[in-house]
């Protein structure tokens, strides 16, 4: 016991001495070897981490080497993961907040380089997880990234925390157990159907906390891992759709991102694919109809769904024999049991009638009695009778919030009892939080929207969290159960001024657009930023420190910032309706979320039209076109991408004429029409370079020189490489960089100037590297297999397209099943003709 003291004193001694990235990493690498000693000398792997978090195992071993600073939700994960006790987390997260505040300090200045014990460190892990010994590189930690982890064994772990006051329910987790009964693992019974079972009841009677706690106790019999989704049935803002949750759920089970099919049969049909003979359970929580829940179902019967919703759902019984399972308030004798383990024994068998008094007011309703039991808990030297006539007091239904009378009155008598024993401020802030577009909300937003400083609004949320009426989820998130979230809503619409409630979602929309944009212009510098002139700048506005820190905002986000166009509407902001998908583009672009990125996109457009804004309209048919390229919609693109290039000219804005040109041209490429791919992208290189832009020149010119590939023009792509290459050192674009001197490498091997071409693709390679291109990295060594085989290697050849192929297949990339055809003709020495004739100059 005496050493596990001394192990926390030298953590919280450590932690609060950390002042740099490298501390931070070492603080990890302590937390990991405690971790391996609670466990009997095994660390988790930099590989299981990944897996467990659903990350790169790439950023892992960037975390624990210290080159790269996880953004806070992450760090949480991770010191949770490594077993860090609560009073750790704390001190712990506030070590990585005192880092990210000297860098942000310091941003000047270089950070440094991770001491060389950092390294060892993660060569050795890299080593322990699966990388080659005599691979140098491939041990290296910014190597690590080259390949994600996307093996077919990645086990989704996606079950949220449950409560740890869960009590009784016993007849109720029985009849869930009997679900079990039903599933055949080895597909004999009925090879066609998963088992499904839908839990219904009352807002409060506790369905995802059961469906939770009995999941969790079971999670052991579904080896191949947990989905959870909240499907927001009920919520104010508009319910998931079963795209949403089918594209989340497919990244989930790591399907790469340009991978995942454009529409909601495709995904549901790969979906049900991946699943097939898996041994899955998949909770769905807060569903709103049977429609939203059916593309979402599996249709192995080694796989578990269970379904939680305030409806019956009928139609899922009907259509595909879904077993329904009715939940009812708590047994009087259950309702006291959880009150005396939040209350304690002694002070519970002191008063045993105000205990019943307060069972009956509660109605057995789960969420009263929580509420008002742990409230009770925090006064412990009030009497439980004078809290029940404080209760009494409270009697109006919460009628819009349930069909069950005898519920709601209880839910509406301990909401107002709770809410108006808050100070002012604080109560202030619950009501403006109704306001929020989604449930969950960071500390930083919830400033914005009180216009309170950040430190603040994080001392006010705590309060609430304290008494219950919001829930602590991460490091500055907090978040709604969905009755206090609307009957915050109902307080803000009664006791605040309209004109309070609009200048409170101003400050909001304006958080998230300065954000986003903020986040834009770390992922891609480059770009011609979208104006935000909708709202002022934020009095405290959120900075990011890398990359990957704006990436991950952008991900947390997401679910917030699809609802915010529609509080910019009820703000007088349409402007920000557009402006803030434009700032978002590169998120989407990177992230391949296509059913957000258009459905934003066309809210964006419409409103710039209804106002008659030309430049948002402008912005919005350009992004809506790089989406429908994306989805290989060429047509719809480049038809969106005309309208752009005609409005460009009414605003006579040469650069947004341009970059409709250069656009209209990679979808033209697309498309196999190398003819017009060149006019276009002509004509957009002369427009950018009299402006002088070097980064859209180099876009467009490259454009072009695909185009001269395109047709065999081998010598011109060459001349034009060259110059782009040129552009994108002058610029430190090194990502544009590294997929320049690969089309070098491909115009030099349309020339035959084989050494040539493997000399500008080994740089490629080394560039793809270091700039995190992994695509990149299995293009290259595919073109480089291109350059052996023509120069008559066939060995050579085949070693090269083995490497791409494993990047590829790791990728999920489709390129992957045209190299194992290539690599299947040289394992059979059916080489194409010619291929023994190496051209001369080689």
């Amino acid at each position: 016991m005496s050493g596990s003291r001394q192990q926390v004193s030298t953590l919280v001694s450590d932690a609060t001495r950390a002042e740099s990235m490298t501390d931070l990493a070492q603080l990890l690498r302590q937390l990991r070897r405690r971790d391996a000693r609670q466990r009997g000398g095994r660390a988790l792997t930099y590989r299981e981490l990944a897996s467990l978090c659903g990350w790169s195992l790439g950023i892992v071993g960037e975390y624990f080497v210290g080159t790269i600073l996880p953004p806070t939700d992450r760090f949480d994960i991770l010191i949770q993961l490594l077993g860090a006790t609560a009073q750790e987390q704390k001190i712990l997260a506030t070590a990585r907040d005192h880092v990210e505040e000297r860098r942000r300090l310091a941003s000047d200045v270089p950070s440094g380089a991770p001491r060389e014990g950092a390294r060892d460190d993660a060569r050795d892990d890299a080593r322990d997880d699966g990388c080659p010994r005599g691979d140098t590189a491939a041990a290296e930690p910014a190597a690590i990234a080259e390949v994600p982890e996307r093996s077919p064994s990645y086990i989704p772990h996606q079950l949220p925390p449950v409560p740890r006051t869960f009590t009784g329910r016993d007849g109720d987790l029985a009849k869930l157990n009997g679900l079990l009964s039903y599933l055949d693992v080895a597909g004999a019974t009925d090879p066609s159907a998963a088992t499904i079972s839908t839990l219904s009841g009352t807002p409060g009677v506790g369905k995802t906390t059961l469906a939770l706690v009995w999941a969790h106790r079971v999670k052991h019999l579904f080896p191949d891992g947990q989905l959870y989704v909240n499907l927001r049935g009920y919520d104010p803002e508009p319910p998931a759709s079963p795209g949403e949750v089918l594209d989340s759920f497919l990244r989930a089970l790591n399907v790469a991102p340009d991978r995942i099919p454009p529409t909601t049969e495709d995904r549901a049909a790969m979906f049900r694919s991946l699943l097939d003979g898996r041994t899955t359970l998949i909770v769905l929580d807060n569903a709103g109809s049977a429609e939203q829940v059916r593309p979402l179902l599996p249709g192995t019967p080694s796989c578990l769904v269970l379904i939680t919703s305030r409806a019956r759902l009928i139609g899922l019984a009907v259509s595909v024999g879904a077993i329904q399972i009715d939940l009812d308030v708590l047994s009087p004798e259950d309702a006291a049991l959880l009150l005396r383990r939040l209350l304690g024994e002694r002070r519970a068998d002191a008063e045993p009638e105000a205990l019943r008094t307060i069972v009956a007011l509660c109605c057995g309703l789960p969420l009263a009695l929580q509420l008002l039991g742990q409230r009770a808990a925090a006064r412990p030297s009030s009497r439980i009778i004078d809290l029940v006539t404080e209760l009494n007091a409270e009697t109006q239904p919460l009628d819009a919030l349930s069909s069950g009378a005898d519920a709601c009155t209880a839910v509406r008598s301990v909401f107002s009892w709770s809410y108006r024993s808050l100070p002012a401020e604080q109560a202030r802030m619950f009501r403006l939080l109704g306001l929020h577009p989604g449930p969950e909300i960071s500390t930083e937003a919830a400033a914005a929207i009180a216009e309170v400083s950040p430190r603040r609004a994080w001392a006010l949320l705590e309060d609430l969290a304290d008494a219950h009426l919001i829930e602590y989820v991460a490091h500055n998130r907090y978040r709604f159960h969905d009755l206090l979230r609307a009957y915050a809503r109902e307080r803000t619409e009664a006791d605040d001024h309209h004109s309070d409630r609009r200048m409170a979602l101003r400050r909001l929309v304006g958080f998230y657009l300065h954000t986003a944009a903020a986040a834009d212009g770390v992922l891609h510098p480059g770009r011609d930023a979208a104006g935000i002139s909708a709202t002022p700048r934020p009095g405290h506005p959120v900075t990011f420190t890398s990359y990957d820190h704006a990436l991950s905002w952008c991900e947390t986000e997401r679910g917030n910032l699809t609802g915010v166009p529609g509080i910019a509407a009820a703000a007088d902001l349409p402007a920000a309706a557009w402006q803030l998908p434009a700032s978002l583009w590169s998120f989407f672009y990177i992230r391949k979320y296509w059913s957000d990125w258009v459905t934003m996109c066309t809210t964006g457009l419409a409103t710039a039209r209804r106002s008659a804004d030309l430049a948002g309209q402008t912005r919005m048919l350009s992004s809506l076109a790089v989406a429908y390229r994306d989805l290989h919609r060429f047509q719809e693109a480049i038809d969106h991408f005309q309208q752009a290039l005609e409005l460009s000219r009414k605003l006579d804005s040469p650069v947004a004429e341009a970059t409709a040109l250069s656009n209209l041209g990679d979808a033209h490429l697309g498309l196999g029409r190398y003819a017009e791919a060149l006019d276009y992208s002509r004509r957009a290189t002369d427009i950018f370079r009299r402006i002088g832009n070097l980064y859209y020149e180099g876009i467009a010119l490259g454009n072009c020189c695909e185009a001269h590939l395109g047709l065999r023009q081998y010598d011109q792509a060459l001349e034009g490489f060259l110059i782009v290459l040129e552009h994108c050192r002058a610029i430190d674009h090194r990502y544009g960089e590294g997929l320049t001197l690969i089309h070098l490498g491909e115009a030099y091997l349309g020339l035959h100037r084989h050494g040539e071409a493997i000399s500008h693709l080994t740089q490629a390679l080394d560039v793809c590297r270091t700039a995190g291109n992994t695509h990149g990295q299995g293009v290259v060594w595919k073109t480089l297999g291109e350059v052996h085989e023509a120069a008559g290697r066939p060995e050579e050849a085949r070693q090269a397209w083995q490497r791409s192929l494993r990047i590829f297949e790791a990728l999920g990339s489709p390129e992957a099943t045209e190299l194992a055809s290539r690599l299947a003709a040289i394992d059979h020495h059916d080489a194409p003709a010619g291929a023994d004739q190496a051209p001369s100059g080689d």
